[in-house]
């Protein structure tokens, strides 16, 4: 067996070097090459198209975002984010899912995410965004809704009467659906306490109560069930 002894000439990298060189290595076998352009699945729109509308639309607003899969087939539903961080090559979105934080919130022994939670990163030369929607806004719902009829309803309601309420969360950016029973309800019909035993559909482990002021909050519509 032949040893070679290491010269000054020819040092042996140390760790640090060799993955210094394995990231290059790495980074240029499948980075993107500076100014190469981005290859577009079918449907999707120019980057400069996506980079102009999140820019507009700006952060802390929500926005459904439909993507083209890698068959070129449209997801069945859009990803709904809310813009946090812009960047010249991309924007960051956290997903909005009211449902997931409201059923977990009252289970204790399962984490339920329909739609999943955190972050996406999304990247303008990705050229898989075939939609950019604007999430709802609240003053169009504060418009369209009529704040009499939902106090007309509730009054013709009784308490222990299962009922399914529509409103929209500003905290968490979303619309949802709860099912419970009415508990009680202000003489002027203004505000009503219900107990919620499903959300979305999905049966809570834990049924929680919850206070709506018709005024004040989103209220969509009520329903009796």
């Amino acid at each position: 067996m032949l040893f070679f002894k290491p010269t000054n000439k020819n040092p042996i990298p140390c760790a640090s070097e060799f993955q210094s060189q394995q990231r290059y290595f790495f980074k240029w076998l499948f980075g993107k090459k500076s100014g190469a352009t981005s290859t577009l699945r079918p449907g999707a729109m120019p980057p400069e198209k996506v980079k102009s509308m999140i820019e507009q639309i700006g952060t802390g607003k929500v926005v459904e975002i439909l993507r083209v899969g890698f068959d070129g087939t449209l997801d069945d539903i859009p990803i709904v984010v809310e813009i946090i961080d812009i960047t010249p090559e991309g924007f960051t979105g956290k997903i909005v899912n009211v449902e997931r934080k409201l059923i977990e919130e009252s289970t204790s022994t399962v984490v339920f995410a329909k739609h999943g939670g955190g972050t996406i990163e999304f990247r303008y030369d990705d050229g898989d965004i075939a939609e950019i929607k604007e999430g709802e806004d609240t003053s169009i719902l504060e418009q369209s809704r009529d704040v009499n009829a939902l106090k007309e309803i509730l009054g013709a309601l009784e308490t222990g009467d299962p009922i399914l309420v529509a409103y929209y969360d500003k905290e968490n950016h979303g619309t949802v659906n709860v099912e419970g029973r009415l508990i009680e309800r202000t003489p002027d019909r203004s505000k009503f306490k219900m107990v919620i035993e499903k959300v979305n559909r999905i049966e809570l482990e834990e049924k929680k109560e919850k206070t709506f002021d018709i005024n004040n909050d989103l209220v969509i519509d009520i329903e009796m069930v």
